[in-house]
């Protein structure tokens, strides 16, 4: 973990103790890889992104029926401005022009070409096709530049507890990452990890590029087979982008990036105060307690144990609270190569917190985003993100921000 106190990274980064000057700090180590030290700013000095208050473009279900949104389970735009939506409750695709018509479907439900029993992410390969993953089916779906059905490939060996990230790194190899779930007995907690598989367009594995820490699991309440892990811990995070990996073990303020399996330059920051409050705790649990659809349904099934709420209460009894907040939960990268982090979201927030830095890895602005959106890509001014409602309804919002000039110009030294 790299974490330096405030006054000492003031003091590195060239300005007298107590201030953080707007700069950055770059070094070559002796195997050639760039190291990049940032002092991040919580946006109050002017280095915001703003977001715009309201969508630049909004897609919500017609009452037609011609296509329904349920379950969005990822989200993307095409170089041409094409809108792809993977439709988990449908097992489809839905593509949107530009301008938010409705293009197409892609897909089904089943087991034959171009159909899907669980998709559960997509990604372009060179800008104009599409492969998705294919969970059910172990396999992934590729279609082609007129977005017809090119092939299906089955993975083998299959990805068994699959974490949702998808990725082509260059044109020939796919990633994507598998829970390595380590199996825990009685109460005490199991380190579980993070694979990062590669595999060739053949479905054939590769190798593993690399192994990250995916939290601790243990039991809450084996009779009801309730498991879990201590709140707020941290897991490995990975994102792929044309030839470069970057990736996280989530705790630390640090991404690495390598170029195909190659290191080639590390990323790191001061997050400022990730420590876990009393009143974190406590609005985590009064939201987690409270009751939620489905609780008479599951509570029917467990035959006079402990019912849906009861479990979640003994979770929190049983199950530590980490002292320290994930340092990073998700990576983004732009269509100008500039990296974004989401940070942990603190349970009495009102906004997701985005960190945004430079294609060399210097900080460049904050980005606030309502907790209502669930960001899904980054374009070089504008968020793509699913809305949902006080009644969980999903509609598909494009948000422009805006990159101070001051701010765009900042750049590892």
């Amino acid at each position: 973990m790299y974490h330096y106190p405030t006054a000492l990274l003031a003091l590195i980064l060239g300005g007298g103790e107590g201030t953080v000057p707007d700069t950055v700090v770059s070094v070559t180590d002796s195997a050639g890889v760039r190291i990049t030290m940032s002092a991040v700013s919580d946006g109050g000095n002017g280095s915001a992104c703003p977001l715009a208050e309201t969508p630049d473009m909004r897609l919500a279900s017609p009452a037609s029926g011609e296509w329904t949104l349920f379950r969005v389970e990822d989200l993307d735009r095409m170089d041409d401005g094409r809108l792809v939506v993977l439709n988990r409750g449908s097992h489809e695709l839905f593509v949107f022009g530009q301008d938010g018509q409705f293009l197409q479907s892609l897909g089904r439900q089943g087991e034959g070409p171009g159909e899907f029993i669980d998709p559960i992410e997509f990604d372009f390969v060179a800008s104009d096709s599409i492969i998705v993953w294919d969970w059910g089916l172990g396999r992934i779906v590729l279609f082609g530049p007129d977005l017809s059905h090119e092939r299906s490939v089955r993975l083998e060996p299959p990805a068994p507890n699959p974490t949702g990230r998808l990725g082509v790194l260059g044109r020939g190899t796919i990633v994507l990452g598998s829970h390595d779930l380590r199996r825990f007995e009685a109460q005490q907690l199991t380190p579980q990890f993070l694979q990062v598989l590669r595999y060739d367009w053949s479905g054939r594995l590769i190798d593993t590029l690399a192994t990250l820490p995916y939290g601790e699991r243990g039991w809450v309440d084996r009779e009801s087979r309730m498991a879990g892990g201590p709140l707020f811990e941290s897991r490995g995070v990975f994102s792929t982008r044309g030839d470069l990996l970057y990736m996280s073990d989530g705790r630390s303020p640090e991404v690495r990036i390598h170029r195909g399996i190659q290191l080639e330059s590390i990323v790191r920051w001061e997050p400022g105060d990730l420590s876990v409050r009393k009143e974190d705790v406590e609005a985590f649990g009064a939201d987690y307690l409270a009751p939620r659809p489905g609780d008479d349904e599951r509570a029917s099934r467990l035959r006079g144990r402990l019912n849906p709420v009861q479990l979640r209460r003994k979770r929190l009894d049983v199950l530590p609270v980490k002292d320290r907040f994930p340092a990073v939960t998700e990576i983004q990268i732009d269509d100008q190569d500039r990296m974004w982090i989401r940070a942990f979201t603190r349970p009495t927030a009102t906004a997701t917190e985005w960190l945004g830095f430079t294609a060399t890895g210097a900080f460049m602005c904050s980005l606030s985003v309502p907790k209502a959106l669930t960001v899904f890509r980054f374009d070089s001014s504008a968020v793509v993100a699913v809305h949902r409602d006080e009644a969980d309804v999903e509609s598909v919002e494009v948000r422009s921000f805006r990159v101070p000039s001051a701010t765009a110009r900042k750049d590892a030294r």
